[in-house]
């Protein structure tokens, strides 16, 4: 919603996160209720997405910043950004309100047309994101 606003510093690191190159790295946003603001929760500089699994909670929404190294088929080298919004069957039904609403904020925030809606973490795969990728880019 409109109320909110982002993190101090987010947009910086946003910005040096973009130039980034790892084979996959990631930002991890969340709401801070009581500031109304989206914050940084973690920052993976480097770190496959079936790791991530690991390090996140499975019941609490967060949004999910990807950049991955995709080769193609002529051999050029991409690094697009993907945005995953993660929202658990099991998260209760007003933080699941609230990160729904707060979603289009972000990608408006971080200048990312499409977000991928991702409900189980097991589903966050390089495949998976491989797939993610594509699916944005039909044109």
């Amino acid at each position: 919603s409109a109320a909110f606003k982002l993190g101090d510093g987010i947009a910086d690191k946003y910005k040096l996160f973009r130039r980034g190159n790892a084979a996959s790295a990631a930002l991890v946003f969340k709401v801070d209720k009581d500031e109304e603001t989206v914050v940084l929760d973690e920052e993976y500089p480097d770190m496959t997405p079936e790791d991530l699994q690991d390090e996140l909670s499975d019941s609490t929404p967060r949004w999910i910043l990807w950049s991955v190294k995709i080769e193609r088929d002529d051999g050029r080298v991409q690094f697009p950004l993907l945005l995953l919004f993660f929202s658990p069957e099991s998260c209760n039904q007003r933080m699941k309100m609230l990160y729904s609403s707060c979603t289009p904020f972000i990608a408006q925030t971080l200048d990312i047309t499409k977000v991928h809606a991702l409900k189980d973490l097991e589903d966050m795969t390089f495949d998976k994101l491989k797939e993610f990728h594509a699916a944005s880019v039909t044109r």
